[in-house]
């Protein structure tokens, strides 16, 4: 775990958080609740944050509720940054796994059932709690039914999947929306403030700021500096090293590259085929999507037909 998973500062969401805290500390917080919005808008910021308010109370340089900073010297902090805060327990997909198994929740329960050497609550957090399946669903449904004393579940779910209907009627739900304004800060937190220096070409407001993440984390492995990439280059580079199926950026992001560009012709040179060829790529993708069809051939026709005409 790094400092990428949670920031020290909270940009965004900060009367959220100081409402949940609140309730909090009159004691009204309920036992579950559940984060849930877009993918990579800040839901498991939030989290941390509001975990490092409660863990860190009446400890040295504890959470700032007025300000929404954690300091970097207290422990709570800086256990959490490791994983390995007694207090919490982390629920998230492992690497190269479908669904959150049933492992996992025996684990959880293996850790409520422990002592704890101190006052403060438990707390699990599950990120990305769409990807229970319906044995772990089942299974954790047995503890949030349970009246725990002194125990807090924080389920971060993506609202463009399902999360199954007993899981969330356990739950009191907390939606997070951005607007435009605090799309922007989520996306310089992810970039180190670099979001006024990058291309045009991907300062469109309907993006995710999940994608600035994915481009930081692209541009890192590909020696490539994101202030000077745009999206000739960075499709260019992309067909270049022709890694189509291995790369999960690539897998993950090639049709809104697609249609970025594809937007960007019919906007500068109001070619009727452009937009023809958006219609016929956003087609080809549906069924590419649908029918699970090779995903390497729908990028090589895209290359074909755009850039074997340059």
């Amino acid at each position: 775990m790094g400092e990428e998973i949670f920031s020290k500062e909270l940009s965004t969401f900060k009367k959220e958080i100081n409402f949940i805290s609140n309730l909090y500390i009159n004691r009204k917080l309920p036992q579950t609740i559940l984060f849930t919005g877009e993918k990579g808008i800040g839901k498991l910021n939030v989290a941390y944050h509001l975990i490092n308010f409660i863990l860190s109370k009446d400890e040295d340089n504890e959470y700032c509720i007025t300000t929404n900073k954690i300091n970097s010297n207290n422990k709570t902090y800086n256990l959490l940054l490791k994983n390995i805060h007694p207090n919490l327990f982390l629920i998230s997909l492992k690497d190269k796994k479908k669904n959150i198994d049933i492992e996992q929740i025996k684990n959880m329960k293996n850790f409520l059932n422990i002592t704890s050497f101190s006052n403060k609550p438990k707390i699990v957090l599950i990120d990305g709690s769409e990807y229970l399946n319906l044995s772990s669903s089942n299974s954790l449904l047995k503890s949030l039914e349970e009246n725990l004393n002194n125990v807090f579940f924080i389920l971060v779910h993506d609202i463009k999947k399902k999360l199954l209907t007993t899981i969330k009627s356990r739950c009191i739900q907390f939606k997070f929306f951005l607007n435009n304004e605090d799309r922007e800060k989520r996306i310089n937190e992810i970039l180190n403030n670099q979001f006024n220096d990058l291309s045009s070409d991907f300062k469109n407001k309907y993006i995710s700021p999940l994608f600035f993440k994915s481009l930081l984390e692209y541009c890192n492995k590909n020696n490539l500096q994101i202030n000077d990439i745009n999206l000739d280059n960075l499709l260019s580079d992309i067909l270049k090293k022709k890694d189509y199926k291995k790369n999960e950026f690539v897998l993950k992001n090639f049709f809104l590259l697609v249609q970025l560009f594809l937007y960007k012709k019919i906007k500068k040179e109001h070619n009727n085929k452009y937009f023809y060829l958006l219609k016929y790529f956003t087609q080809r993708f549906d069924d590419v999507t649908k029918f699970n069809l090779d995903f390497e051939s729908y990028v090589l026709e895209f290359k074909n037909l755009i850039y074997n005409e340059k």
